[in-house]
């Protein structure tokens, strides 16, 4: 679910970003702690520099997920850099080149340290990633926890900035280490994972843009990789989120996966226990919403889906929860046949309801009992318009 943003949130103090262009900080204050020590910092945002992150953190990574540990892997980008550079430009005489952007990096850097260190990991750090992006690494206890965490970090950025910021997030486990192990398998594992995350920053933003949606978003997926957790095992349950309930909001890449001849797409969530599965409120990319059925996949949360997907390594969602609608007294198999078809049996009137139900529990024979359910979804589909 998407953390709840605050309405105020506890902004920490922010320096005069831009005092001069290119802001000093103090390196001894850099975002890590143990990952990447030794590390350079970027003169811009104070965080890590790229190349030295990327230098340690395979094998700060490689030895984390070796003890067990669970590993999140976060990429911020700001939204709508170039726009606000350029509108700084026009309008303000005292702005020229990239001076407004580099105002908007310091800020993003100053942040990130301050929210870097109220957080609780023994592992971990933040860095630059090309001219307007964020990378945080860290060993964190759970997926939830530090997905609240970083919602606190977006919320603050939002009231520090002219803009928004956001984020894309995958969690990585023992699981997910690659059987094969050639030479130079660290950097190699490292940068697919990276390459993921970055996509599924970007593919969300490329959807919202073209259905006009808002920033600030935290987007999940999970990693593509060959390692030793297989298909038929599943991901490890620490890696996954839990399903949104109530009004919670979850952005999530899904990856499309096929069962029994059917099409699925994982979610980068646990599934739902039991046989009936969880109704979610799914709006996809074409910015069409549906309410569908989410079952459990090998304890991972899948739902059906139809469109073609040759090719597509990944299809962005916005998952929302649906109310239970189904009346207690209402039988199981008649409530899984109704949720199959994403119907809702409030639409039907109270009356029909009754006769309805009757016919179904008065069923002689098991073959009697299943026309007659399927009679029932028919009623209601008509009723619907269907």
């Amino acid at each position: 679910m998407e953390p709840s943003r605050t309405s105020r949130p506890a902004t920490p103090p922010v320096h005069d970003a831009l005092a001069s262009s290119v802001p000093l900080f103090d390196p001894s204050q850099l975002p890590l702690r143990t990952w990447c020590e030794g590390s350079r910092e970027d003169a811009v945002t104070g965080l890590v520099a790229f190349p030295d992150f990327h230098s340690h953190i395979p094998r700060c990574l490689a030895a984390a997920l070796a003890e067990g540990r669970l590993v999140a892997l976060a990429i911020g980008d700001v939204d709508g850099l170039k726009d606000h550079v350029e509108l700084t430009n026009s309008t303000d005489p005292s702005s020229y080149g990239h001076l407004a952007g580099n105002e908007v990096m310091a800020t993003v850097g100053a942040t990130a340290r301050t929210w870097f260190r109220e957080q609780p990991f023994d592992f971990g750090c933040v860095a630059t990633f090309g001219g307007d992006e964020v990378i945080i690494a860290a060993v964190v206890d759970g997926a939830d926890a530090f997905h609240q965490a970083l919602g606190v970090l977006r919320d603050w950025l939002g009231a520090a900035l002219p803009v928004t910021v956001s984020f894309a997030l995958t969690f990585v486990t023992a699981r997910d280490l690659p059987i094969e192990r050639k030479r130079g398998w660290k950097h190699t594992f490292t940068n697919t994972l990276l390459a993921v995350v970055d996509r599924t920053l970007f593919t969300h933003k490329a959807a919202r843009r073209a259905g006009g949606g808002t920033g600030g978003i935290i987007a999940v997926t999970r990693p593509h990789t060959s390692g030793s957790g297989s298909e038929e095992a599943g991901p490890d349950p620490l890696a996954l989120l839990p399903l949104p309930t109530g009004p919670d909001t979850l952005h999530v890449v899904a990856r499309p996966g096929r069962l029994g001849g059917r099409g699925f797409l994982l979610l980068p969530c646990r599934g739902p226990a039991g046989q009936r599965g969880a109704q979610l409120r799914v709006t996809f990319p074409t910015d069409t919403a549906k309410t569908v059925v989410a079952y459990a996949l090998h304890g991972q949360a899948a739902v059906p889906y139809a469109a073609g997907t040759e090719g597509v390594t990944g299809v962005p969602l916005v998952l929302q929860a649906v109310r239970d609608r189904r009346p207690r007294s209402m039988p199981e198999d008649l409530a899984d046949a109704l949720e199959r078809a994403g119907l809702d049996w409030t639409t039907v009137p109270s009356h029909e309801q009754a006769q309805i139900l009757h016919l179904v529990t008065e069923a002689g024979t098991p073959e009697v009992r299943a026309g007659r359910i399927t009679a029932a979804v028919d009623a209601v589909a008509t009723r619907k318009g269907r």
